[in-house]
């Protein structure tokens, strides 16, 4: 991105000059001549010539404001004489502070102190008398255009654009340069559309920058314009800015720089295809890299293996081996990963890595001899020493054995690189991946389902293959649209029931939540029931999840950008990643409910409270799915709670955002009897729920909500557990609320268990922050991107608090959430449950709902009084 502090030499000198003779000759200017014979009387006479002081010297001696002024002024001459700019400026401003001169002459010394700001070409160290001069008002375009390069050199995209259209809307005429500095301030600020125009312009009256061309190219082709995009290829060409590799690959850079890394990957290969760019090694390296940053896999392989011919190394082999253990490629990873430690990579990842590999391929003796290794290593001692005690035992060769037979095995498919830049289409064959854009469908790509989740059955079959969750042929008998939910595995039986005399036989599937609920309480069972993965979203969810690989990004823990509509990350890296998918997950377009919650324990009865909930989805919705670079919001919420139905006691309006760097939530409370709405700073965390008498957090709702920045996030895998799944019994109107809550936990009778896959995340306290919760792990199903199970600690790392969301796949929807919720306290032994909804009318959803409808005048209006 090219910043005007980069101006051409030319450009500055224009500017340095013309402050220079402003200052040399403004002394004689016949502005201060009269003001000057107006102020000071004249002698009729020479008087007797004497030793002359020095300017600093009579500086110093006077105490007449108008005489400093002019000795300031002589200062600031012999400063730009010298060429130091920022010092005559300075001597400016305190001929300015004597406020000895007025009007006209005030005026032009003005002029020239900007002219001064300009010819100095240091921007930062004049921000604070820039943004003086902006402050009071009378800053001219030039002052305007300092300033914005100031903000533009610290990254202040934001702040730098209105100074930079303020400048140029009130220039007849616009210096190139302004115009460049504008487009690159609205790329920095997100805002590529706004800054397409701007690049036009600029390159009708300013076409000789080939940076301008290919920004522009790489903009049009973001935009998906492929047209444009050629055409300015086509003029740069003849230009001659397109002829070399080093400018290919400039504009790869700047196309990946971006964010679009397969449209860069694209045109890179089209390029080394057609020998317009080297086939070398660094070039095959920035190939698979940039394939890598598309989620590319396929196409990143065969880039790593001609990178890896180039020039071989350790670092090389190490990600072609995780490419192949991504893909289940167990036999291609431990021979890359072999070359990496023949290599020197002997550390203690590769070889957990080695031995996982070998493992997978049934090859038992040559993974202990990888983990025996990796045991010597300080950091892997206990992890790899577990591994060769299960791989001593006589289970172990025979699981890995039923585990590869059932492994699925890897078609070839063609995949059509981006010819948005290169010209025609490109086939390459490849392994499968997932479809990109509108190709994704119901059925599995790539071994992962269109959201993300693991599409094959587990090695068992305990866990069955995802075909697509309940599709309407195969809702229950007589369920109409609306209605409240019906069951559809009512024909169901449990397997088993786990309890406290044979929970060590399933201990391995089992949280910590529910071993200590075994452990505690003896009436506390889970009855476990054939694995149904019955969750389904709408074809629009899955064409937008496959559409966001590649192009969702986080800007910061609380910052996403490039996402629209579907899953941000279907291919999560990092913990953070996961939690997003949760957040921004489909739940309809709008929801509207009364539910019940309540308090049970300390020997009464259950306390009863009755929530109503209205939720305005804007960033996951079918309909009007909002472009988060445009408007930074990802729902509208409004709750109010009360003793009876018609109760409205305490009411908050939230306003969700999905870039808390550029707006944090917007929250506004009316207290119960009080007639006024109080807007309050982000609240959240560990500040109580209304109505849970402290068992729950605000930052427990939906399971977590809320701003990241609290916790370290640590994505730790994947592993099977049972988990409440399918919990239809517990909303169908089975059970009766005072049936459903026994004193220590929900009816057993009520529950359902299945075995799924779910992702790991711990979250521990960040430095410097601080939580009631030291320490939290949640359990994410693959399926729905649901938070399941979370588990609480205490700063002195016990167990304290443990959320249990009952999964409910929406199938008239479709979609997926949890409810309800239950939080146990195992210190006081008591427990929170919200969103019960047996007894009270089933949610709608997709109810016409607008923006205005959660503005806070409207809120106010109808609920303060």
């Amino acid at each position: 991105m090219t910043s005007p502090s980069r101006k051409s030499r030319k450009e500055w000198g224009a500017w340095r000059r013309r402050a220079l003779a402003l200052l040399a000759f403004g002394i004689a200017a016949p502005t201060y001549a009269d003001q000057y014979r107006s102020e000071v009387r004249e002698l009729p006479n020479v008087p007797a010539q004497v030793e002359q002081k020095s300017s600093e010297a009579l500086l110093k001696s006077t105490t007449d404001p108008y005489a400093k002024t002019l000795i300031l002024r002589d200062l600031a001459v012999q400063a730009a004489q010298g060429k130091d700019y920022a010092k005559a400026a300075r001597y400016l401003e305190q001929a300015l502070a004597q406020k000895a001169v007025s009007g006209i002459a005030a005026d032009q010394m003005r002029d020239q102190l900007s002219e001064l700001y300009l010819a100095s070409g240091d921007f930062q160290k004049l921000l604070p008398q820039l943004e003086a001069q902006v402050r009071a008002g009378k800053a001219k375009p030039e002052i305007l255009v300092a300033l914005g390069s100031a903000y533009l050199q610290n990254k202040r995209y934001k702040d730098a654009v209105p100074l930079l259209q303020r400048a140029i809307a009130a220039t007849d005429k616009v210096d190139p340069s302004w115009r460049r500095a504008l487009a690159a301030a609205l790329i920095g600020a997100g805002q590529e559309r706004e800054a397409l125009p701007q690049l036009e312009r600029l390159l009708q009256e300013d076409p000789s920058q080939r940076e301008d061309w290919l920004r522009l190219a790489a903009l049009q082709l973001k935009f998906g314009d492929k047209t444009r995009a050629a055409a300015a290829m086509e003029l740069a060409g003849r230009m001659g800015f397109l002829t070399t590799p080093e400018q290919w690959l400039q504009l790869v850079t700047l196309t990946a720089q971006l964010g679009a890394p397969f449209e860069a990957g694209s045109l890179l290969q089209a390029k080394m295809e057609q020998g317009q760019v080297p086939r070398n090694g660094d070039n095959w390296k920035l190939l698979s890299s940039l394939w890598l940053a598309a989620r590319e896999d396929a196409l990143a392989l065969p880039a790593l293996d001609q990178a890896i011919r180039a020039a071989p190394s350790a670092l090389l082999y190490q990600q072609r081996a995780q490419l192949h253990m991504d893909r289940e490629e167990y036999a291609e990873a431990a021979r890359a990963l072999e070359a990496a430690i023949e290599r020197g990579a002997r550390d203690a990842n590769t070889l957990m890595a080695l031995g996982m590999a070998r493992y997978q391929q049934a090859d038992v003796d040559g993974a202990l001899e990888a983990f025996r290794e990796a045991q010597k290593q300080p950091q892997a001692r206990k992890l790899a020493g577990e591994w060769v005690k299960y791989l001593d035992s006589g289970k172990a060769r025979e699981q890995a054995l039923a585990a590869a037979a059932q492994r699925p095995q890897h078609d070839d498919d063609d995949i059509r690189l981006s010819a948005r830049l290169s010209g025609d289409a490109v086939n390459v064959d490849a392994p499968a991946v997932g479809q990109r854009g509108g190709g994704a469908s119901t059925v599995a790509v790539g071994g992962l389902t269109p959201i993300g989740a693991d599409a094959g059955a587990n090695a068992d079959g305990s866990i069955p293959a995802w075909t697509g969750g309940i599709r309407k042929a195969e809702w229950p008998s007589g369920f109409v649209k609306g209605q409240r939910l019906k069951n559809p595995y009512a024909a169901d039986k449990p397997l088993f029931t786990i309890t406290a005399a044979n929970v060590s036989r399933y201990r391995d599937f089992l949280s910590q939540g529910h071993q200590t609920l075994l452990a505690k309480y003896p009436s506390f069972r889970m009855p476990v029931y054939p694995t149904r993965r019955s969750v389904a979203y709408p074809q629009a969810i899955y064409d937008a999840s496959q559409a966001n690989i590649g192009r969702s990004k986080l800007l910061g823990s609380d910052a996403l950008s490039g996402a629209r509509l579907g899953v941000p990350f279907p291919k999560p890296q990092t913990g953070v990643e996961v939690m997003w998918n949760h957040r921004t997950r489909y739940r309809g377009d709008t929801y509207s409910a009364q539910s019940t919650q309540a308090v049970v324990g300390a020997g009464r009865d259950p306390q009863y409270l009755k929530q109503t909930e209205r939720v305005y989805f804007r960033y996951s919705n079918l309909s009007d799915p909002v472009d988060l670079a445009k408007k930074n919001i990802l729902l509208y919420y409004l709750t109010w709670f009360g003793k009876t139905r018609n109760e409205v006691d305490f009411v908050a309006l939230v306003h969700e955002t999905a870039n808390s760097l550029d707006s944090a939530r917007g929250i506004w409370v009316i207290p119960p009897k009080i007639p006024r709405m109080f807007r309050i700073p982000p609240v959240g965390y560990d500040q109580p729920f209304p109505g849970s008498e402290g068992l729950m957090f605000i930052d427990m709702i939906d399971m977590y909500n809320g701003a990241f920045d609290r916790y370290v996030w640590k994505l730790v895998g994947k592993r099977e557990m049972y988990l409440p799944y399918n919990a239809y019994r517990l909303i169908d109107g089975s059970f009766r609320y005072a049936d459903l809550l026994q004193s220590h936990h929900l009816n057993p009778d009520a529950m359902r268990y299945e075995r799924h896959r779910v992702w790991i995340i711990e979250a521990t306290e960040r430095g410097g922050k601080k939580h009631s919760f030291g320490k939290r792990t949640f359990y994410v199903d693959e399926d729905s991107w649901n938070i399941v199970l979370v588990e609480n600690e205490d700063h002195s790392g016990q167990l304290w608090r443990f959320q249990e969301g009952n999964l409910i796949a929406q199938y008239d929807v479709p979609a997926a959430n949890t409810a309800p919720t239950v939080t146990y306290d195992f210190k006081e032994g008591r427990y929170f449950v919200n969103r019960l909804s047996a007894e009270d009318d089933p949610p709608e959803f997709d109810k016409s709902m607008r923006d205005n409808d959660f503005l806070p005048a409207v809120v106010k209006g109808k609920y303060a009084h």
